[in-house]
């Protein structure tokens, strides 16, 4: 009976895990659609901001595919929200690295490991560090700063194609990183943890581009957004059900 419960339960997981993951879609693009619609309203100084958004992120996906992948750079940030996460929630584990390391098998479990459950039982530790895009947000910072001495028709242009690429260098880094735990993973975890990841740090760039940027709204690009998934939401009701 115990094992016939368990098998039960691991399929109502799976089954949830995809349910929040056909919710998660709408919401992402529609979010999405709302953060592209506030960057293409932007022309208080004359800077196309979306287009050169675009450009960077196009940019940088050119050179990732064809040239090359900076992962060293990528896991800098991502050990420095490892530690921040370790340290905020109770320094379960030293690191998402010994997180990952520590997964593999015939690897001995240290007694701490064993009393916390090691690296991998703490998700959120081990998947924080996803979820914020470092060198985007400072590069929003920089273009902050760079708008107290330089003219934003100066500055606007090239801070976005950055903005852009630095966005598309964190969700190519990310998804090379989760696609090679893939094999670990159902395959209605590895899109959760995708959409989780595409969605989260669409929200956390949006929230910081006003600071280089000061004409974009994050609240109605939020709000657009909302609007966009409802829409989403209610096409989809009619097409399945009436």
């Amino acid at each position: 009976m115990g094992k016939i419960g368990s098998n039960i339960q691991a399929v109502l997981g799976r089954v949830m895990k995809a349910i929040v993951v056909a919710a998660l879609v709408p919401v992402a693009i529609g979010v999405l659609l709302g953060v592209l619609g506030q960057l293409q309203s932007l022309s208080a100084t004359g800077v196309e901001v979306a287009r050169w958004m675009a450009w960077g992120f196009g940019t940088y996906l050119a050179v990732h595919i064809l040239l090359y992948r900076p992962v060293g750079l990528f896991r800098i940030s991502r050990a420095m929200f490892s530690g921040l996460a370790v340290w905020l929630f109770g320094g379960q584990v030293t690191s998402v690295d010994q997180a990952n390391r520590g997964g593999g098998k015939g690897k001995k479990k240290s007694g701490k490991d064993e009393g916390t459950g090691g690296a991998q039982g703490s998700a959120l530790v081990a998947f924080s560090p996803y979820v914020i895009p470092l060198y985007a947000v400072l590069v929003c910072a920089l273009g902050g700063l760079l708008h107290q001495w330089v003219a934003r028709a100066w500055v606007d242009g090239a801070i976005s194609a950055v903005i852009g690429a630095t966005v598309a260098f964190h969700w190519m880094m990310t998804a090379d990183e989760l696609q090679q735990q893939r094999s670990q993973w159902h395959l209605e975890t590895y899109l959760l943890a995708l959409s989780l990841v595409f969605l989260l740090t669409l929200v956390v760039v949006a929230a910081c581009v006003p600071w280089a940027l000061p004409d974009f709204s994050f609240g109605q690009a939020l709000s657009d957004g909302m609007a966009r998934t409802q829409a989403i939401y209610a096409a989809a009701w009619q097409q399945l059900f009436l």
